[in-house]
């Protein structure tokens, strides 16, 4: 196989980086204060447990220039029973995504309940966040021992408008 066969077939759209693979990163365990979030994966109809419906948030913060996932925040909530039929209501379980959407001032009270939205990019990128993150380890595919730094908790959320404002001593009086 000459270097031109070899060109067709490798492409450019799959790669390795051996020094990616089960050497951590450099985010160490511990608190970390103010930080972005980055990015949002949302997992839409999640069945847990066999059980119940949920909404899965999982954003991606930005700690020392890494992209340092969270374990993931649940929400809860009502299944169709017409689509779901085997599974019920667990809201008391929301406990977590309560937490956070009252830390970001998005708890809405309706009839005695504390209603939960859903959440968007946008929603969390108007917040500095007090985070603490822990380092998992997990076994690969091929038996290798991995580590991967994880946020598992949000501690406090405070909006940007302080960032984002003009200093006295940018103004030009």
């Amino acid at each position: 196989m000459d270097n031109t066969d070899l060109d067709n077939i490798l492409g450019e759209d799959a790669w390795y980086e051996p020094k990616s693979q089960g050497g951590g990163s450099s985010v160490k365990p511990g608190k970390y204060e103010n930080v972005l979030v980055k990015d949002l994966n949302v997992k839409k109809d999640i069945v847990v447990s066999g059980k119940f419906l949920a909404d899965i948030y999982e954003p991606v913060f930005d700690i020392e220039g890494k992209n340092v996932k969270h374990k993931g925040f649940f929400r809860f909530k009502k299944p169709d029973p017409a689509k779901y039929p085997q599974l019920q209501s667990d809201m008391g379980s929301n406990a977590g995504y309560h937490a956070l959407c009252d830390m970001m001032g998005m708890v809405q009270k309706m009839d005695d309940k504390l209603v939960l939205p859903e959440l968007d990019l946008e929603s969390f990128k108007r917040f500095l966040f007090d985070v603490e993150v822990v380092i998992e380890e997990w076994v690969g595919r091929e038996g290798n021992d991995m580590k991967t730094p994880r946020v598992k908790m949000v501690l406090k959320a405070e909006t940007r408008g302080k960032e984002s404002a003009v200093e006295d001593d940018d103004l030009p009086f």
